[in-house]
Order: structure tokens, then sequence, then C-alpha cells
């Protein structure tokens, strides 16, 4: 019940951030690039003062830099933030190179969050295409994984995670893209392939925030969000699957989402 009411909470208050747009949709990044940075910085245990204030800064600093510059200003902020971590010498190798991991992993979403964001007439709509099917991603491998269950897809780096919850979160993901294609009146083709891709980025990013887990012997990155854990358990897969519709968008362009 606490899962549901979180949710009931939180997927409003994302959606009116991304239809007001700056400055509120930055305000929304910045609130969980501080509670997702802090949950990096306790999980990996990184404890030397540079490298802790350096988790938050980096990306902090990326956002701004792609708030008021646009992407590549987040992006060279990125490099520089990169540059001065690898330069922290009185910190061991090893908590400096969980810390660059935290300001890519971080850092590269945030600027794609922005550049879609940014984008003339299809902004609004690449934004709330990407968190739809984050969530039906979700919710697909959560119903087919508990219904269904079967072999696990990766015991050991996620047992909890089944075949079977893979194929129900493809199968929502793109039904729910044939609906909205159909609905829309857009060719499906390029949506259901694009949907494809999503899926999988979530996945991926899913089953990366678990290795990582799993490394560091923790159950959740954090209890911020009742029913649910922390920040980064939920924004897992939008990590990794904003920079995909990104650089999807960069390289083939927005005409597949002229939904309006």
């Amino acid at each position: 019940m606490l899962r549901v009411l979180s949710a009931l909470v939180l997927v409003p208050v994302a959606l009116v951030c991304v239809w007001l747009g700056s400055p509120w949709f930055a305000a929304m990044l910045a609130v969980v690039v501080l509670a997702a940075s802090a949950e990096w910085r306790s999980i990996a245990v990184i404890e030397r003062t540079g490298l802790r204030m350096q988790s938050i800064m980096v990306p902090l600093f990326v956002l701004v830099a792609g708030e008021v510059a646009g992407p590549a200003a987040g992006l060279l902020v990125l490099v520089i933030g990169l540059a001065l971590t690898i330069g922290t010498f009185a910190a061991p190798l090893n908590e400096r190179s969980w810390a660059l991991v935290a300001h890519v992993h971080l850092s590269l979403a945030v600027v794609a969050m922005l550049y879609l964001r940014m984008q003339p007439e299809t902004g609004l709509d690449l934004v709330v295409f990407l968190f739809v099917m984050v969530w039906m991603s979700d919710i697909g491998g959560y119903v087919a994984g508990r219904l269904v269950g079967g072999p696990r897809l990766a015991p050991r780096i996620s047992p909890n995670k089944t075949w079977a919850g893979a194929a129900g979160a493809l199968l929502f993901v793109l039904a729910t893209a044939a609906l909205m294609a159909r609905l829309t009146g857009v060719p499906s083709e390029p949506v259901l392939g694009i949907a494809l891709v999503l899926s999988l980025a979530t996945q991926c990013g899913d089953l990366f925030e678990s290795w990582i887990k799993r490394h560091f012997d923790v159950k959740d990155s954090g209890t911020l969000i009742p029913g649910h854990g922390g920040v980064l358990d939920r924004v897992d897969g939008v990590l990794f699957a904003a920079p995909a519709l990104a650089l999807i968008a960069l390289l083939f362009g927005t005409a597949f989402i002229l939904w309006r």
C-alpha cells in the first residue's frame, strides 16, 4: 500500500514539473540529484571530504550549467569535474573510481533530460514518453515477475529478477507505445522500436544499480520514499533510458513524436 501511495504522490508532481518546464523541471532534477548523490556517496562509502563534496557538486553544477547555457555546457562541466576527481590524489584510488562512476551515472542523465526537455515543440512529449516507457517497463516487470516467476535473469546480480519479468516489461512497453501511436496518429514502427530500446535501457539501469548494491552488500539505496526505498531505487531506469532517448533524438531527430 505504501508503494502505491508514494507513486500516487510522486507521479503527478513529476508530470507537473515536466509540463511547467524551466525552472520547475530543473528544480525537480536538482532535488533528485541531491538525494541520489547522497545515496551514491553512502552506498559506495565515499568518505574523503573532497570527494564527498564533489559527489554532490559535480552533478549539481552540471545541472546548473546545462540549464543556463545548454547541454553542451553541462558536458563541459562534467569533464572538468571528472578531471578534478582524478586529481584528488589524497583520496584512495577505490574511492576516486566510484566517485567517477557516480559523476557519469548521474550527470549524463541530467544532461540528457535537459536536452530532451529543451527540444522545441517536442520537448514535453519526449520527456513524458520517456517517463511513461520507464514506468510501464517497471510495472510490467513487477507484475509478470510476481505472477509467472520462473528462471532467474541474473541471480548473481539480482536474485528476484526473472526472465518472465523481463519479457513482461517489454510487452507492457510495446503495448503502451502501440496504443499511444494509434491514439495520436503517428507511425507505429519508429515508436515501437524506440520503446523497445527504452525498455532494454531501463532494465539495464535496474540491473546496474542492483549490481552496485550487491557489490557493497546494500539492500536499498535509501529510505526516503516509503515502500520504494531510496531515490536511486526509483530513478535507476531513467538514468539509463534518458541518455538512450537523447542519443536517438540527436541522431535521428524527434519527428517520431510529433503528436500534437
